[in-house]
């Protein structure tokens, strides 16, 4: 079989229904099983105990710019993270492969910074409500 290479932009990246693909950067969905292990008489046995995700994100700062009707993720996230920091927003996270990752994650605070003569860039990490569904098509 061929391997077929997928980059990092084959990829999209969606959050409260806005695509977000053009100004990301970079972004990685990780996703950690926490086990305990057991010794047992019969030898070590391990047991799943949750699952968390995290959604990592560095893009192009957009604070003040208008992103199609509303208004810059930079400034969407500040706004949720302060008026509502337990309320999840759906994200969708695609391969160009097939690969559809769709989930929830909760709202935090970009950063705000900038260097020299670079293009200014915000990254934040969006802590996942759970594991997230994956679907290949």
């Amino acid at each position: 079989m061929a391997t077929t290479v997928i980059t990092g932009r084959d990829l999209s990246l969606t959050i409260d229904s806005k695509n977000y693909g053009d100004q990301c950067t970079s972004a990685t969905l990780k996703v950690d099983l926490e086990r305990n292990a057991y010794e047992t008489i019969d030898g070590k046995v391990f047991f799943a105990l949750d699952t968390t995700a995290t959604l990592s994100i560095t893009m192009l700062a957009d604070w003040g710019a208008s992103v199609g009707a509303g208004v810059s993720i930079c400034e969407a996230l500040w706004s949720a993270a302060s008026s509502a920091p337990n309320t999840a927003l759906a994200y969708t996270f695609t391969a160009a492969s097939g690969a559809v990752f769709t989930g929830s994650v909760y709202p935090s605070f970009p950063d705000a910074s900038g260097t020299g003569k670079d293009a200014q860039s915000v990254s934040f990490v969006l802590q996942g409500t759970a594991k997230p569904t994956l679907t290949i098509s």
